[in-house]
């Protein structure tokens, strides 16, 4: 499936299952749920999929971007929710392993080790060091991930390291299927926003 697919897709199925109460649970919750939705395409191979990590890293830098830019003109709380349970110190060790990881997984070969469930735990390891209450979130956009790209023709290398792959074979990663779950997934994601939005405010 198309990064966008992922995307749409991971957040609208984190916000049904977590249902965020706060305002800043449901910010931070989305932002961080279209991260881990979208992390596993940063693994490159051709010159499109360099391009197509390319716009992972700038949808990455897009969310923390909005949610910096929401915490400063509207102060709803979400640098305390960060400080919390960490400090800044543990914030950057984090946020550089965390980078680590994503530069190894962008060197390695389309769905293999980003697509894995050891990039998974790594990951989740990262997330809990900052922002213990966002695990979940993270965690079920990126199983979505793994969940779509297991209807694909091309395996993935769940498993990771070794060698084998796993796939239903169903649809391909552009074929109509991606093009109706993108449409499913971006309408259920806007609507569960604004719903929840709506039960926070109210």
């Amino acid at each position: 499936m198309l990064g966008k697919t992922h995307m749409a897709v991971g957040v609208a199925v984190s916000l049904a299952f977590l249902r965020p109460k706060t305002i800043q649970e449901l910010i931070l919750g989305t932002g961080i749920s279209a991260v881990g939705a979208v992390i596993s395409d940063i693994d490159s191979g051709t010159s499109e999929s360099h391009k197509e990590a390319n716009k992972i890293i700038f949808v990455s830098f897009l969310a923390a971007a909005a949610m910096i830019a929401v915490e400063y003109k509207w102060h709803v709380g979400i640098y305390q929710m960060i400080m919390r349970d960490s400090s800044v110190a543990r914030v950057v060790i984090a946020a550089a392993v965390f980078l680590v990881i994503c530069a190894y997984g962008k060197e390695q070969p389309h769905r293999s080790f980003m697509h894995s469930l050891l990039a998974l735990v790594l990951l989740t390891g990262c997330t809990d060091i900052f922002l213990p209450d966002m695990i979940p979130y993270f965690q079920i956009a990126f199983l979505s991930h793994l969940v779509l790209d297991f209807l694909n023709l091309k395996g993935l290398r769940l498993f990771y390291p070794l060698q084998g792959r796993v796939s239903l074979g169903l649809c391909s990663s552009r074929g109509i299927m991606n093009q109706w779950m993108y449409r499913v997934g971006l309408l259920a994601a806007v609507g569960m926003f604004v719903l929840l939005l709506l039960n926070v405010w109210l």
